[in-house]
């Protein structure tokens, strides 16, 4: 379960409609082919690389639910700051995050997705070179959400 303290209260991070509407309105992206990424692949995606910026995105979308009485960007940041001096490391919120994504009812599907597609990935490229490429960020992937589930 992904916990959060903002403000002297502790919120539940959820995976909701509204997680999904606010990730694709704020957090899409254009990957290199000038595709658009939705904004769930995104925030998975970056959580695997453990990207700072995407903790606060999964937690801005991961409270939405809550309406007027949710946090601004600023106080989750203020919050993971916090969260990440008193565990020492930002591992464990990152772990959390991750997990409540990944083995959540609603992404699940998407996520099992995103694995397959990447399971593929690592057996294709136009050449050789592509190919060892693919191979390698597979690897890294997927050693990411070992570390990440574990």
């Amino acid at each position: 379960m992904a916990l959060l303290t903002v403000n002297g209260k502790e919120l539940q991070g959820k995976c909701t409609f509204r997680f999904d509407k606010l990730a694709d309105k704020k957090y899409s992206a254009m990957d290199e082919n000038g595709n658009e990424t939705g904004g769930f692949h995104n925030i998975y995606l970056n959580l695997l690389q453990f990207s700072n910026k995407h903790l606060v995105a999964f937690w801005d979308c991961a409270l939405d639910y809550l309406g007027k009485d949710k946090p601004s960007v600023e106080e989750i940041e203020g919050a993971l700051e916090a969260r990440f001096e008193e565990d020492g490391d930002t591992e464990k919120a990152f772990k959390e995050a991750f997990r409540a994504v990944d083995e959540s009812a609603f992404f699940r599907r998407q996520a099992k997705n995103f694995w397959r597609d990447l399971e593929m990935m690592k057996e294709t490229g136009a050449d050789e070179e592509a190919k060892a490429t693919n191979l390698k960020v597979y690897k890294m992937m997927t050693k990411a959400r070992e570390e990440l589930t574990a």
